[in-house]
């Protein structure tokens, strides 16, 4: 296989670009930067910095207050005594017993209920589309998740008690301006509240799925849960971009407000199970990285084709959404992958950017940007105009916004309770959460989302240092496609979608479980 795509037109061509990079007066720039910068104690302070463990959150009131906790609850004996006493008790050790002997899943039940939880959540979407258009029973589907939740934080209390000893707090840094966060959007449901009900709703729209990170750090006990999960979510993704291809392929018929119709070359756009192309595309911007982290980590070489032959379907399936939106946050996605992990990625690049600019959808998506008929859409009615009237309604209250739940997202779409307000998508995640939660909810968004990028990175670094850099291409890969997703945040509602939000924060949890929480043993 490595042989035909070096004898290939397109193998030859990037041949021809890496030896022409080889000779070139840029490599010896790079080079001589390289050397000048390792050196320098800009570089040696960045490096002591992301080498940092969390000892100053470990040694602070939150970090003390989870191990008082976990203390606490390892002296708990009744309820630990009552459990393993009971019937339910008998019949999850029979249901467990018997499933660790199936040839079939015994992998699964091996790792217990934790197992279970971690796997449900790795294939949040394809449980939630089943439950939603399949089963068809409205309050299962509503409910699942919320259920789930609540079952998980019992879970983690349960174990703390029945392990015997204080586990671990897994407090980490990025819990600080989480629970800010969620503390702030709180506070605005009470302050500003014209329908407080609405308020509730509108808050849990906007921070319950954060709490999957809780959740997943301190459910994740080592490689094993965290390959499982790994691995699901690639393998879902792959068979969404499969769909997406054949959708491409057959031309499935799609509304006509999906493609304007000064627009040529675009005979169809792609959406798989989320009925939304710009959705499809950034699932497909948060995955393909971490595909081709595996691709990177893998030493078989079937397994490294596969995951590859799994990356370029998702880009694919990507660049058949018509998405411009996602075809950014792609583009970026793929350049943090590079800058972190392998920068001769930048020449390929590159070459797919100029080629793509030959595809006809492709060119006429682009080149509508620069006409009159896209100016006047997106003035009338289109985005510009949008984001114009949603910070004309902000005036009223700058600071504390309109009130969550009240404009820019589905909450206020489905209620609609001012006659005099117009009601839609505001397509900019963090223009709707400045229009519900002012100045104040956003600076803390803000400030939430930066964290998660710099504690992502030191993350990155720390993967690279633990074990010779064998998880660091699975570090990066999840860490570039949440730099995508917050780039396609800008032109769309991403986090509107609960199973988006799910996904964003379970990757970032399993981030921190690579960076700072895999024990030494596992890193060997």
């Amino acid at each position: 296989m490595a042989e035909a795509f070096r004898a290939s037109l397109l193998g030859r061509f990037l041949a021809a670009l890496a030896a022409m990079y080889q000779v070139s007066r840029l490599r010896r720039f790079n080079e001589a930067i390289g050397r000048s910068a390792k050196h320098s104690r800009v570089c040696r302070a960045v490096d002591r910095s992301l080498a940092a463990p969390m000892t100053a959150t470990e040694n602070a009131i939150p970090g003390r207050l989870s191990r008082r906790i976990n203390g606490l609850l390892a002296r708990v004996r009744t309820l630990p005594r009552w459990w393993r006493g009971s019937a339910l008790c008998r019949i999850y050790a029979f249901i467990m017993r018997v499933g660790r002997g199936s040839l079939l899943f015994g992998w699964l039940f091996a790792g217990g209920m934790t197992s279970f939880i971690l796997l449900a959540l790795a294939l949040y979407e394809p449980v939630n589309y089943v439950l939603r258009n399949i089963v068809g029973i409205n309050i299962l589907a509503s409910l699942w998740d919320e259920a789930l939740l609540a079952f998980s934080l019992c879970w983690i209390v349960r174990t703390r008690m029945t392990e015997g000893e204080p586990l671990p707090s897994r407090v980490n840094t990025l819990d600080v301006p989480l629970y800010t966060f969620l503390g702030v959007g709180l506070m605005l449901m009470f302050l500003v509240s014209p329908y407080f009900s609405i308020a509730v709703e509108g808050y849990r729209a906007t921070v319950q799925y954060m709490l999957w990170f809780f959740v997943v750090t301190r459910l994740v006990r080592g490689d094993r849960d965290f390959k499982q999960m790994y691995m699901a979510m690639v393998l879902f993704a792959a068979l969404i971009a499969l769909h997406g291809i054949y959708q491409y392929i057959v031309a499935v018929p799609i509304p006509s407000n999906w493609v304007d119709q000064a627009e040529q070359g675009v005979r169809t756009r792609v959406f798989s199970i989320f009925g939304s192309p710009n959705i499809m595309g950034d699932f497909m911007v948060m995955f393909a990285p971490m595909a081709a982290g595996m691709a990177y980590s893998c030493k078989d070489w079937k397994a490294k084709a596969f995951f590859w032959c799994c990356t370029f379907a998702m880009c694919l399936s990507c660049l058949f959404t018509m998405s411009r939106g996602a075809w950014v946050a792609m583009a970026v996605a793929v350049l943090v992958f590079a800058l972190l992990h392998d920068r001769k990625l930048f020449l390929l690049v590159l070459a797919a950017g100029f080629v793509s600019l030959f595809i006809p959808f492709v060119a006429s998506r682009i080149g509508y940007l620069f006409t009159e008929e896209f100016a006047a859409s997106t003035t009338n009615g289109g985005r510009a105009s949008r984001w114009a009237l949603g910070l004309s309604y902000l005036s009223a209250s700058p600071m504390l916004g309109l009130g969550l739940g009240m404009f820019g997202g589905a909450v206020a779409v489905q209620h609609k309770v001012y006659s005099w307000m117009s009601y839609f998508y505001m397509d900019n995640y963090y223009l709707k959460i400045l229009t519900e939660m002012g100045c104040v909810g956003f600076t803390f968004f803000i400030l939430l989302m930066v964290s998660l990028v710099l504690v992502g990175l030191r993350a990155v670094y720390r993967s690279k240092k633990s074990d010779g850099g064998k998880t660091s291409p699975l570090c990066v890969g999840m860490f570039a496609g949440l730099c995508g997703v917050l780039v396609h945040c800008y032109f769309e509602n991403i986090f509107e979608e609960p199973y988006m939000m799910a996904y964003f924060w379970i990757i970032a949890a399993l981030i921190v479980y690579l960076g700072f929480f895999r024990k030494p043993s596992e890193a060997k």
